[in-house]
Order: structure tokens, then C-alpha cells, then sequence
């Protein structure tokens, strides 16, 4: 691994920020720390930049401990949420200014800078200054900054919060391409799950200082290793309930029986996730009998859509249910009687704790 964290922990007062933490991340790889506001994502970045001193435990880049080490001496560049460029400097005085702090050759300020501006697309704006810059711009001009040092490893602390919608997603495609043809590691912290989904390698999901689980975006979604990370990464239904007598259903608390995927110890209390997209919708008069078990009497309340995709909400006795369905299928109206379909196989199923059924 190019850079490690052993047992790294970081204390404030009474309070763990971050708690024991031990991870890897591999020299080409895009790792995102997923987590809510006050997880510890952004302290574990500081710690990995220098910007903290852990309370316990160590950090190594490239085969080296830096935990005693200041910022400069790392070798890793730190993009922030804020853009920070200096209002009064050109973009490329902006680009250049890392590299006069260090006392490069003029000569080698303009090949760098010159690199830099090739490849984020800033050419022709060189001497353009910060309030003449669009929002995406800006933003390149700042990971332009993080990079234009030739570093070991960027960090990026949630550096497309300040962007609209559409402008994130761009610049997470960028972000991305960058990364690969780089070919160092990018690690970035975001709260937005779209975010770290769209380029991440491997996902962190970081909760109270500790990892919830560190491994392959698609098994964090598809694959959650805890009740936290179903509830967290996607959007899912959430049942509770009781194994019954034969161990193979379970006698939720809003009614309805379900089958499970595996059989589980009679009367244990576990909790069921169903992705939305998971949900599957037919026509209540039995017209479209091509789904399984789990069926659940249904009425649309509302449906939203949201471009390719419809989201219906669903009235299902005195709670909701969500789904996400293709608009090319059978679409459904307000007011609708639906039967909405789970397969088993398809539950994300946990003990009380939050942990899978051993």
C-alpha cells in the first residue's frame, strides 16, 4: 500500500474523532471517505496531510512514517471546499505561487504551470483573474494549484459542495479522468454518496470515527456490510420484524409477512432493506403476474420524476414505501392500486446491531 494508516486515532477533550483507524490505499487508486457531517472523514484527511497530529497510531507514504513530519515535507497536496484563490493574482500567478514558495527556477514555474493548464483545459486563461472565471473554472484552477507541485497524493475535502448540480457532475467526470491519467492517488472526502459512487475505486464509509466498512464501490452498494451503510449509501425501505416458527419468513410489525433469501434462527429480531430501485410495481388486478413472492397491496400516493427515471411513493397501510422505476415501463398514476413486489433475494437483511446474521 501507498499509504497506510495504522491504528490511527485523534482525541479531542473527551472526544474520539477519529477511532483506531487502519487502512491502505494503493498508488493509483481514487479512495473516497464517505460519511455525514461529524463522522471524522475531514479530521482522518487532516492527519493523512499533516494538518493533524494523530493522538495515536501512524501514517506512512511511501514506504515512509510522516506522522512527525510537517505538511510541507509529505509530499501530498490538499485541495479545500473553499476555492481560496488570491483575487488580486492572475491564474497563472494562482498556479505559480506553490512554486515560488519553494524557490523553483522561473524556468520551471512556466513548464509546470504550462503542464498544469494543459491538462485541466485552463488555456487562454492564464491571465484571466478569479472574478472573471465561471464556478467550474475556479475550481480547476484550484485542483490546477494542489497539483502543479507534482505531488504523491492530492486530498480533496468536499472541493464540489460550493457547485450547483450540473456543474458537479462535469467536474466529478474530470476529477476522475484526471486521477487515472495522473496515476496517483486521489483521496477525497464527501458526504454526497453520487459523489464518491461516480469515482471512487474504493469507497471508506466513515461513522463516529470509525470504518463502517472500506471496500469496492460496488459492494458498498451492493453488497452493504452494515444496517448503516444500507440506510446511508442508496435509498432503501426498511422493515422490522421477527423470524417465524419455520425460520424462512419474517412477521414484520407493519402486518405483512416476507419471505427471506436464507433461513434464519426462529424469533430473532432483524431489520429488512430493500433498495428502491429493487421495488417492483404491477397492476393490482393481476394482469402482470410475472413477479414473486413478498407482495405488498400498495396505492400510489405521488410520482416524481426525475429524467429517465420515476420515483413512486406509495401508500401501504399507515406507512410509505418507495420506488424507482425505468419510464419505459408501464408507467403508474396517482391514486393507483399497485402491487409492489420484493424477491428475496433482493433484502439486505441485518440483526438489531446492525450487523449481517452469522
Amino acid at each position: 500500500m501507498y499509504i497506510t494508516l495504522d491504528g490511527v486515532s485523534r482525541q479531542y477533550d473527551s472526544v474520539w474523532a477519529v477511532d483506531r483507524v487502519t487502512m491502505g490505499i494503493g498508488k493509483s487508486e481514487f479512495v473516497s471517505l464517505l460519511g455525514p457531517s461529524g463522522s471524522g472523514k475531514t479530521t482522518l484527511l487532516r492527519i493523512i496531510a499533516g494538518l493533524e497530529k494523530p493522538t495515536t497510531g501512524r501514517v506512512l507514504i511511501d514506504g515512509e512514517d510522516v506522522t512527525d513530519l510537517p505538511p510541507h515535507r509529505r509530499g501530498v497536496a490538499m485541495v479545500f471546499q473553499e476555492f481560496l484563490l488570491f483575487p488580486h493574482r492572475t491564474v497563472f500567478e494562482n498556479l505559480a505561487f506553490p512554486l515560488r514558495m519553494l524557490k523553483l527556477p522561473a524556468a520551471e514555474i512556466t513548464e509546470r504551470v504550462a503542464w498544469v493548464v494543459g491538462i485541466l483545459s485552463l488555456g487562454g486563461l492564464e491571465k484571466r483573474y478569479p472574478n472573471q472565471l465561471s464556478g467550474g473554472q475556479q475550481q480547476r484552477v484550484a485542483l490546477g494549484r494542489g497539483l502543479v507541485g507534482r505531488p504523491k497524493a492530492l486530498l480533496l475535502d468536499e472541493p464540489l459542495a460550493n457547485l450547483d448540480r450540473e456543474l458537479r457532475q462535469e467536474m466529478e467526470v474530470e476529477i476522475r479522468r484526471h486521477q487515472s491519467a495522473l496515476g496517483i492517488p486521489f483521496i477525497y472526502v464527501t458526504h454526497n454518496q453520487e459523489e464518491a459512487l461516480s469515482m471512487s475505486d474504493r469507497i471508506a464509509v466513515v461513522r463516529k470515527g470509525r470504518i463502517e466498512d472500506f471496500a469496492a464501490r460496488t459492494d458498498i452498494y451492493d453488497r452493504p456490510k452494515t444496517a448503516f451503510i444500507a440506510q446511508f449509501v442508496g435509498r432503501s425501505n426498511r422493515f422490522e420484524g421477527t423470524v417465524g416458527a419455520g425460520g424462512r419468513s419474517v412477521a414484520t410489525r407493519c402486518g405483512t409477512t416476507l419471505a427471506l433469501p436464507a433461513p434464519l434462527d426462529p424469533a430473532r429480531a432483524v431489520q429488512l432493506f430493500i433498495k428502491n430501485e429493487k421495488l417492483r410495481l404491477a397492476p393490482a388486478d393481476g394482469t402482470d403476474a410475472s413477479h414473486g413472492a413478498n407482495r405488498l397491496a400498495c396505492t400510489v400516493k405521488d410520482v416524481i420524476l426525475r429524467g429517465a427515471y420515476a420515483d413512486y411513493i406509495l401508500a401501504f397501510g399507515d406507512r410509505e414505501l418507495n420506488a424507482s422505476r425505468p419510464r419505459s415501463e408501464r408507467a403508474f398514476l396517482s391514486g393507483e392500486a399497485v402491487i409492489a413486489h420484493l424477491n428475496p433475494e433482493d433484502i439486505d437483511l441485518y440483526d438489531t446491531d446492525g450487523e449481517r446474521p452469522s
